[in-house]
């Protein structure tokens, strides 16, 4: 059954694009039905038949043949209702979380950072504030990105403006800058959430991955913060605990999370292997590439060990459920492959949209939150694209070595 001219009426800008990764073992090319090649790859769509009778996720061809699509032939269709309308903008479109790179400074020189292998730089504070203007429907925002956040000299400003919006603030630091103000500062600010990243036990094999890092600071400074919010009657920020493991310390979480909780981490968030994307791998120093090969088994034990340490400890999923705040970005499934359907905004610190936190450099000058409301970046005609391919499990080349393209 031949529905291009109903997708083209609807939607003649969404295709599936031509370079993509390869598809899941076991899913070879469809048959064309339209013109017979064995070139056609499945898409998901809502198809009304007749003149107000959906049927949601119905699975169509696409054709790289004929550039057609097509309804495959299958029982249940309406014998007397024939296909009048399509429509394939099924991923998540009403974000209301925003994940913000406010610098990238740090004073940490992390081996597999690739921040530092960035331009170092801080938002402006005008131009957090025009992001603010431009994205309305925000709840919730994560100032976290490829530096520490408490190095920019405005980062409190953009903090306080955002809370007199009624926004929730979370961040991420290295908790190298606990002192005695920024203690204050933090909670007076009322940012909601702040994690640091803890990757051993160990004071030098911290110092190791985390160079520049000392293990005894960075717990110090956890004990002063958790003891001037409670001493001082403020209920937040509330102390999280990550980290990134790799081969030789992928055991330690149990005795990680019993260091963190004794200097007063409240809540288990996650830790992480070393990333695999092809945008932070060439950054990586040769004598570390051999981690690689060991990232699946890395990741399991990580998985092993973190099941205890949420059960032993509030996670923040449960936090950010009691809060209110809408932690969880992965969207809706498409029924037929692993997809990507990220519900929360990326935006680096030039004000550029990107589909998630793994993507460093900006795909289209017209998604900038600084120049642009989101509502004018989410109709984009080629946002909507990679969206639409994004959300089928159609990934391109920038997607490798991304857990969902594995």
């Amino acid at each position: 059954m031949d529905l291009t001219p109903l997708w083209r009426d609807a939607h003649a800008h969404l295709r599936p694009l031509t370079d993509i990764l390869p598809l899941p073992a076991g899913e070879p090319p469809a048959h064309c039905s339209l013109c017979g090649a064995d070139q056609a790859v499945a898409v998901v769509a809502n198809v009304r038949f007749g003149s107000e009778h959906w049927r949601s996720g119905m699975h169509l061809h696409y054709c790289r043949s004929c550039q057609g699509y097509s309804l495959p032939p299958q029982a249940g269709l309406p014998a007397d209702a024939p296909p009048t309308a399509v429509d394939a903008r099924l991923w998540s479109a009403t974000p209301t979380f925003l994940n913000l790179e406010p610098t990238t400074r740090c004073n940490y020189s992390c081996w597999y950072c690739v921040g530092r292998h960035m331009v170092q730089a801080d938002i402006a504070v005008d131009d957090f504030v025009r992001l603010l203007d431009n994205f309305p429907s925000v709840r919730a925002i994560a100032l976290v990105g490829e530096g520490e956040p408490l190095l920019h000299k405005g980062f409190f400003d953009m903090a306080r403006t955002a809370r007199e919006r009624g926004v929730r603030v979370l961040t991420i630091s290295n908790g190298s800058a606990f002192n005695a103000t920024n203690v204050r500062k933090i909670c007076e600010a009322g940012i909601t959430y702040i994690s640091v990243s803890i990757d051993s036990n160990d004071p030098a094999t911290f110092a190791a991955s985390r160079i520049g890092g000392k293990l005894a600071k960075v717990l110090s400074g956890i004990q002063s913060l958790a003891q001037y919010r409670d001493g001082n009657g403020y209920r937040y920020p509330r102390i999280g605990l990550k980290g990134s493991l790799f081969a030789g310390t992928e055991k330690q979480i149990p005795a990680i999370v019993e260091l963190a909780r004794a200097h007063g981490v409240d809540i288990f968030e996650s830790f992480q292997p070393l990333n695999p994307m092809r945008t932070y791998v060439p950054i990586y120093p040769k004598d570390k590439l051999s981690e690689l090969p060991q990232i699946d088994r890395i990741a399991a034990s990580i998985a092993h060990d973190s099941d205890p340490a949420r059960h032993g400890m509030k996670t923040v999923q449960q936090f950010c459920a009691e809060e209110g705040i809408r932690l969880d970005k992965n969207g809706q499934p498409n029924g037929i492959r692993r997809n990507c359907d990220e519900e929360w905004i990326y935006t680096l610190l030039s004000g550029d949209v990107t589909p998630c936190c793994q993507i460093k450099t900006p795909l289209d000058p017209a998604w900038n939150l600084f120049r642009a409301p989101l509502e004018a970046i989410l109709k984009d005609q080629h946002y909507e694209n990679v969206r639409f391919n994004l959300w089928n499990g159609l990934f391109p080349a920038y997607c490798t070595g991304c857990w969902k393209t594995r």
